[in-house]
C-alpha cells in the first residue's frame, strides 16, 4: 500500500522497570490518562478508520479511548514492541492503509528514523510511506491537559 500513516508515541507511564515483564506491564500515569483521553478530539481532523498498537500495556492504554470513540478495536501487533526490526515495522507499515494509527515506542521511532527523529509522549508524527521507506513530513505535539482547578469558597465571594 502506501500513502499517509499517523505514528503515535505512547503516553507517559512513568519510568522503566527492572524487568521486562513488569516493564511490559507500566500502565499511564495521571497525566497520560488525560492526554489519552483527549485524542478523540486532538485527532477529529483525521479519518481513522484502523488503531494499530504495540501489545504493551502503555500504547494499548494510550489508543484505547480513541478506538472506543470510533467504534474500532485496537489491532494488536508484536511487530511494534519495541525491540522491533526495522524491517519488520516498515514491513507492517508498507500493509496499513493510509487511515491508521499506529501506536508505538521511542525505541521504534528510533529504529525507523536512523535515531534522527524525536517524538514526545503522546506526541506523533505524520509520515509518508513509499516502497521501502517512511518518511516524516509532519509533527503533532501531544494533546494540551488542564487540571481542573477547584473554584475557592473565598473567591466566589
Amino acid at each position: 500500500m502506501g500513502g499517509t500513516i499517523l505514528l503515535l508515541r505512547h503516553a507517559s507511564a512513568g519510568g522503566r522497570l527492572a524487568t521486562p515483564s513488569r516493564d511490559a506491564a507500566r500502565k499511564l500515569d495521571g497525566v497520560a490518562r488525560r492526554q489519552a483521553g483527549r485524542l478523540p478530539e486532538h485527532l477529529a481532523a483525521y479519518s481513522i478508520e484502523r488503531v494499530v498498537s504495540s501489545p504493551l500495556v502503555r500504547c494499548v492504554d494510550t489508543v484505547t479511548p480513541l478506538a472506543r470513540a470510533l467504534g474500532i478495536e485496537v489491532e494488536i501487533r508484536e511487530e511494534l514492541e519495541p525491540q522491533a526490526t526495522k524491517r519488520a515495522v516498515l514491513q507492517l507499515l508498507r500493509g496499513l492503509p493510509p487511515s491508521a494509527l499506529v501506536c508505538t515506542h521511542r525505541e521504534v521511532f528510533e529504529t525507523l528514523f536512523d535515531g534522527e527523529l524525536e517524538c514526545e509522549k503522546s506526541a506523533l508524527w505524520i509520515a509518508e510511506s513509499r516502497g521501502s521507506r517512511v518518511t516524516p513530513v509532519a509533527y503533532l505535539p501531544a494533546p494540551a491537559t488542564r487540571r481542573r482547578r477547584r473554584r475557592s469558597v473565598l473567591a466566589s465571594r
